[in-house]
């Protein structure tokens, strides 16, 4: 059996057709202008275009359980919460951004609502020393438009999201390989 260069250098990642792949590199580019603006008047842009990466899962990865709806706003709430918590009673230094980061990825797992960019929210909340302002704005706020921008997006272009099934589920999907 030979063995394709391909297939050991690019072992995981389908290919995406470009009817779907197209749209979606539109949608994520108009929501992360949106979320720019949206952070550019308030003066957080580098928090808001930190969504790029959520933008990326909701609309490349719809059927991800990461990319549900309850995973992107719980995610996101739950982690800024942690790092707001964090914010409160730790300084900021590299040993307490990554132990905030880990109680972060802990609070989501446990919770079943892990989003892996949320992560950031809640470095960057202990960075920032944020109150819990942040936690709803940009926290909820950002999540929340880019979970309404993709249920309109998919909508429009055909594609459904959420996924059932996936939404509270509890359980780890195990999907075979594809041949």
């Amino acid at each position: 059996m030979a063995v394709r260069v391909r297939d050991v250098l690019w072992p995981g990642q389908p290919r995406l057709p470009w009817r779907r792949l197209l749209p979606a590199v539109i949608g994520i580019a108009l929501l992360v202008g949106l979320l720019g603006l949206i952070g550019r008047a308030d003066d957080h842009i580098a928090l808001f275009l930190g969504f790029a990466p959520s933008c990326l899962l909701v609309f490349l990865l719809p059927e991800a359980p990461v990319s549900q709806p309850t995973a992107v706003i719980g995610g996101c709430v739950t982690s800024a919460f942690v790092g707001v918590v964090a914010a409160y009673i730790l300084p900021f230094t590299w040993w307490t951004a990554a132990l905030t980061a880990a109680v972060a990825t802990l609070a989501m797992a446990l919770l079943r609502i892990i989003h892996p960019p949320a992560v950031a929210m809640a470095v960057i909340a202990l960075s920032e020393s944020a109150d819990w302002w942040f936690v709803l704005q940009p926290a909820l706020l950002a999540s929340g438009v880019i979970v309404v921008a993709a249920l309109v997006w998919h909508r429009v272009t055909g594609v459904r999201y959420p996924v059932p099934g996936l939404q509270g589920t509890g359980r780890v999907q195990h999907h075979p390989p594809e041949d």
